[in-house]
């Protein structure tokens, strides 16, 4: 992960995040126009706000390239997940501690929150605001269903609201969806997930999930492969008499036995890790993936284990 200037701008690697740029002022002042045009003034404002703030080089309001998987890798992409002490706030950084991501568990709705700016930052014009998350994942009550969604779905961004999957019966569109279980191996308990996310087309562009294109729900299995979704599974880990536990072999991490270290695989590619999360300290967690998961993808598969134990 490096810093690159390039024509004033902030480019994060590997995401390839510009956090300031014209052209991103310049749209967010045309979106402002037509909310202005629709009478929506608190979204208006909040665009201006938006433009104001990114040739500051604070701005990141654009959720792309925390949806666009990250580029093939032979490696892992390193990051890191940090916990507060009521373990409901969660802050996702890069391995060298820059700010990428925030999430707030709220058990009594069911739901985290994500928000693309850090509660933590005094900057006069910061942009969080606890009533606008970027994405939002919900569980059913017996926390085995995990869905993930983005609030402002990209295909229906532009519509009408009473045209767009925010006033679908059927929901918005979906990130991703996890589902847990638990098995036995040897004398110990296996927390497993299977994680299925939209595909990608040849070009590599991704699958858009939305009920408006006709997509169904994630978690439902496709009748053929079509590729238009993938799905992965936690690598299952061996018994070790030597210890009498369950162990995994994590690649280029040095982990701290817990119940919430997982890693996800493709099938039967059990040599070929995605993404894989452990513990590395009292409320510290290693959160390393690659192609073709996404930022969010990641950092909410992570936060599902947080009831596991």
């Amino acid at each position: 992960m490096v810093y690159k200037e390039e024509s004033h701008a902030s480019w994060l690697w590997p995401l390839g995040r510009w956090t300031s740029s014209a052209d991103c002022k310049e749209m967010y002042k045309d979106i402002a126009a037509t909310y202005a045009d629709e009478e929506h003034d608190s979204d208006c404002e909040r665009a201006f706000d938006i433009a104001d703030t990114l040739e500051q080089g604070l701005a990141c309001e654009v959720v792309t390239d925390f949806m666009h998987p990250l580029r093939r890798s032979s490696k892992l992409w390193r990051f890191q997940v940090s916990r507060s002490d009521d373990r409901l706030q969660y802050r996702l950084y890069t391995d060298e501690g820059d700010f990428l991501m925030y999430a707030h568990a709220l058990p009594d709705i069911r739901k985290v929150h994500f928000f693309l700016y850090n509660p933590d930052d005094k900057e006069p014009h910061s942009l969080f605001d606890p009533n606008r998350p970027a994405f939002t994942m919900s569980w059913n009550e017996n926390r085995t269903e995990w869905r993930l969604v983005q609030e402002k779905c990209e295909h229906c961004q532009f519509s009408p609201r009473h045209q767009s999957c925010v006033a679908c019966s059927k929901g918005k569109q979906q990130v991703a969806y996890f589902g847990h279980s638990r098995l036995n191996i040897g004398d110990g308990v296996f927390n497993s997930m299977s994680a299925r996310i939209p595909g990608l087309y040849s070009d590599e562009s991704r699958v858009i999930w939305c009920p408006r294109l006709g997509r169904g729900d994630l978690a439902v299995e496709p009748l053929h492969d079509n590729h238009e979704s993938q799905t992965l599974v936690t690598k299952a880990p061996s018994w070790n008499d030597d210890v009498e536990s369950l162990v995994l072999d994590f690649k280029a991490r040095t982990v701290v036995p817990s119940a919430k270290n997982f890693q996800l695989i493709f099938g039967q590619r059990a040599e070929h890790v995605i993404c894989q999360y452990g513990k590395i300290g009292k409320n510290q967690f290693g959160l390393d993936f690659r192609y073709p998961f996404s930022c969010i993808q990641a950092f909410a598969s992570s936060l599902t284990t947080m009831f596991w134990a």
